[in-house]
């Protein structure tokens, strides 16, 4: 079978013209690329490790409720 070599394109975008790119996306391909971006983040620094343990953390003690974390973040649930 003959080799058939594959043809790699590299598009070279600055920060500018991807932001300018992003916005011209519609908003729910905006959040996924938010989204994205964000759990690189959060595993570049250690927090989807620090959540994920937390999430599999059996002892009831250490769970933070609810009503806790509104009140730390003064969140109004929608009416």
């Amino acid at each position: 079978m003959p080799y058939r070599a594959k043809t790699i394109y590299y598009v070279e975008m600055n920060l500018t013209s991807l932001q300018q790119e992003i916005k011209t996306l519609p908003e729910t391909q905006q959040d996924q690329i938010a989204a994205f971006l964000t759990a690189l983040r959060m595993k570049r620094d250690g927090t989807l490790e620090e959540i994920q343990q937390r999430l599999n953390d059996k002892n009831p003690s250490n769970w933070i409720s609810w009503d806790d974390i509104k009140s730390d973040f003064d969140f109004e649930e929608p009416k």
